[in-house]
């Protein structure tokens, strides 16, 4: 990348849109577009297409998505593959309409099945089942390397997928907060509805 490359990072708010960003900046690289979910909604496809035909971003990093923890995906099971399918495929086609030929779709280390082999090695991809609970934000995760895999294939892209094993780091609400909240509630009986990032 050169450093006055216009760089679009999808979900800069959360805890690996942000870390990327802080990243970015720290090596020289100043030109960051950047959109809230207010200022562009990422589910909408009519949006996402004007906003890349009228920005032309030069990268893309593609870390935008609904998340939210076991409880979350229990209970919101539609949500997730809805959200986070819309995101990208809308972030995925555009960009490529608009003329980008490098993305970084960023997944989750649950694309694995459940009882995979440790240390997990990416071959081990769709060789058993997922893990029921969080298995819609899987699929969907996994039909964006899919997505990723056949534009390059049909459209000589350059569009990378990544799924990191864990994440930790500077966010809205430290894991221990995360932690502290979900005992409180778990001692309450009661659980909040989740809020999307």
């Amino acid at each position: 990348m050169e450093k006055n490359s216009l760089i679009y990072v999808a979900g800069h708010r959360g805890l690996v849109g942000s870390a990327i960003c802080r990243t970015l900046r720290q090596n020289g690289f100043d030109r960051l577009l950047l959109r809230s979910r207010a200022e562009l909604d990422l589910t909408d496809a009519v949006a996402v297409r004007l906003f890349f035909a009228q920005q032309r971003p030069a990268h893309v990093f593609l870390a935008a998505a609904k998340v939210g923890g076991i409880l979350a995906n229990d209970l919101y099971p539609a949500d997730f593959i809805r959200e986070n399918l819309m995101i990208q495929t809308n972030v995925i086609d555009a960009g490529y309409r608009a003329g980008i030929d490098r993305l970084l779709f960023l997944g989750s280390s649950c694309i694995y099945p459940k009882l995979c082999p440790q240390p997990i090695k990416e071959e081990y991809l769709l060789t058993g089942p997922l893990e029921p609970t969080n298995r819609p934000y899987a699929l969907a995760k996994i039909a964006g390397i899919e997505m990723c895999w056949s534009y390059n294939r049909q459209f000589n892209t350059r569009y990378l997928a990544a799924m990191p094993a864990n994440l930790c780091g500077k966010s809205k609400l430290s894991f221990g907060e995360r932690a502290r909240r979900a005992a409180s509630c778990s001692l309450a009986k009661t659980w909040p509805k989740p809020v999307s990032s």
